[in-house]
């Protein structure tokens, strides 16, 4: 008797994570707007600072200082979830550090929609040929994967790629796997005309900027392409968004040579919003750190001088199911307790380690603050994913955070967590 209700326990617990899958790597993101931040009264606004835990910002301050001030280039990568995904809280964060210290360039573009995912508006990325491609998410990869998390493997040797943004582009860095494609033109569709241009080192420089581009390749069914890093040639902030339904510190981490496709972006900053999707299935709390460890240190160990900065998960829910006449059905949502459990684990591997922590469970008002959110507008109806207003919200504070740290000397000691 027992033993049967034990098994049934814990295929109800499993049938509940299968079942959410769907949700985490589909998500529908509603459209809601970013309200003044005192309609949102359990916002702790006193708490949204980052807990520095000895981390020594000192240099990365200079870097950040020399871009603002001399042009240089500084580069901060958002590493996430499909709360980073969709970009719309990163697309706040990358305006609010480019007008710090002026904007070097979109960054970073995923051609998620060759993948059949949800892609960020801002920008567009088309293949006119046949292709394969990957999701980090779903295995077996048809191709290698890129540490973008999507892969896109053209089936013919000329390919041509349409890559258009909202801002204005003059170089173009291509990321990827296997080959270096050979370039044999590139055409701004824009003014409908070829354009000039250079390439050298996977980059493609052309004579004059464009939001429209056309580029051809040959040999490029041997080459995987992962995204395309739009410059503007001049110095300043590069913000680059990476984030992928589903994901987990293990799902980054088991790419092949993460860490040295990684450092190509040349990151100084690296701000690891995960944790969420450890919160559904079986993750332990020692898997957790070790899974942490692992990917910092494929990052650290191909780039020794990055600054890392963990970003704990937020109170959520999870659906509730039950079975009646052999059928599950969905009786309502209950807190995720275990996201409490996976920003401890986060906090506490940060405070051990010396590394940087911003804790989102905490500034949204911790234990009762999914209710709070929801109720709010802020967490969408799915009780996982935040609506496309509350993510502007939670980019603005961050934002907030970040800018303080690297432009302010510390003052004291970091704030109690």
């Amino acid at each position: 008797m027992y033993i049967i209700v034990a098994l049934s326990v814990f295929f109800s617990a499993r049938a509940d994570d299968e079942a959410q899958t769907e949700l985490r790597l589909n998500p529908q993101i509603e459209e809601s707007k970013a309200l003044a931040r005192e309609n949102y009264p359990f916002i702790k606004l006193d708490a949204n600072k980052i807990s520095m835990n000895g981390a020594d910002w000192s240099e990365l301050r200079t870097r950040f200082a020399a871009a603002r001030d001399s042009g240089e280039l500084f580069s901060a990568v958002y590493l996430g979830d499909s709360h980073v995904q969709a970009d719309f809280g990163g697309a706040v964060l990358r305006s609010r550090l480019a007008r710090e210290a002026r904007s070097a360039g979109r960054g970073l573009v995923i051609p998620f929609k060759l993948a059949g995912t949800n892609q960020p508006a801002d920008y567009g990325i088309h293949l006119h040929s046949a292709y394969l491609s990957a999701k980090l998410l779903k295995m077996p990869w048809a191709v290698e994967m890129p540490f973008t998390g999507i892969g896109i493997q053209p089936t013919t040797a000329k390919a041509r790629f349409e890559i258009t943004s909202d801002e204005p582009f003059g170089l173009v860095r291509m990321h990827f796997r296997g080959d270096n494609p050979s370039v044999t033109s590139t055409r701004d569709l824009a003014m409908n005309r070829s354009v000039d241009f250079e390439y050298t080192d996977s980059t493609v420089i052309l004579s004059r900027p464009t939001h429209r581009l056309l580029i051809e390749f040959d040999d490029a069914d041997k080459t995987v392409f992962g995204g395309f890093e739009l410059l503007n040639g001049n110095g300043g902030v590069l913000t680059h968004s990476i984030g992928n339904n589903g994901a987990t510190y293990s799902s980054y981490a088991n790419i092949d040579h993460f860490g040295p496709q990684i450092e190509a972006l040349g990151a100084d900053l690296v701000i690891v919003a995960l944790g969420t999707n450890e919160a559904f299935g079986n993750t332990s709390e020692e898997t957790l750190e070790n899974d942490i460890d692992n990917l910092l240190e494929a990052m650290r160990r191909h780039n020794p001088k990055v600054n890392f900065l963990l970003v704990a998960p937020t109170e959520c829910y999870r659906r509730t199911y039950r079975r009646r006449n052999g059928r599950r059905r969905a009786t309502g949502t209950t807190v995720n307790t275990k996201a409490a459990r996976m920003r401890e684990v986060i906090r506490r591997y940060a405070e051990q380690n010396g590394i940087a922590f911003y804790d989102t469970y905490a500034i949204a008002g911790g234990s009762g603050s999914a209710a709070k959110m929801k109720a709010a507008k802020v967490l969408g109806a799915d009780g996982v994913h935040f609506t496309a207003g509350g993510y502007r919200l939670w980019g603005s504070l961050l934002a907030d955070a970040i800018i303080e740290e690297l432009e302010n000397e510390p003052t004291s000691k970091s704030p109690e967590n």
